[in-house]
């Protein structure tokens, strides 16, 4: 008996690996797409006890927002969606007061929230490289 349980829970975790490579790959992928259209700024909440999220704006040059795609779910088997909210402005436009305006859930404020702040993180990255290099 605790022999097929162990069987079953490799088998398991064997499934999880391979499911959750797949969803990486596609992710890369569809990235690799929409880097294509202009620079993007990738945003993601943790869910433990909620789904998670995974927000990915397309941005010109300006960081104006050309279009956004959401993912959210507990499994290996969500994708992206349009989330077309926030086209027209500006990253450093979002905050938590606009995403409660648009009636988002808290794990898709955090994710919009963190998309902006870790390319403020990016921004200011680039420009220490910058000063360290000049």
């Amino acid at each position: 008996m605790l022999g097929y349980l162990v069987a079953a829970a490799v088998v398991v975790w064997i499934a999880q690996t391979v499911l959750g490579l797949r969803q990486f790959k596609k992710f890369n992928n569809h990235l690799k797409l929409l880097r294509q259209e202009g620079r993007v700024a990738i945003g993601r909440a943790h869910g433990y006890f909620s789904a998670g999220v995974l927000v990915l704006f397309v941005i010109d040059s300006n960081c104006r927002i050309l279009r956004g795609e959401i993912m959210e779910g507990r499994t290996v088997f969500a994708g992206f969606k349009p989330f077309d909210k926030f086209n027209g402005l500006t990253l450093f436009e979002l905050s938590d007061e606009l995403c409660k305006s648009m009636k988002l859930n808290a794990q898709q404020t955090a994710a919009v929230v963190s998309a902006k702040q870790e390319y403020e993180n990016y921004r200011l990255m680039k420009a220490e490289e910058n000063l360290a290099v000049n």
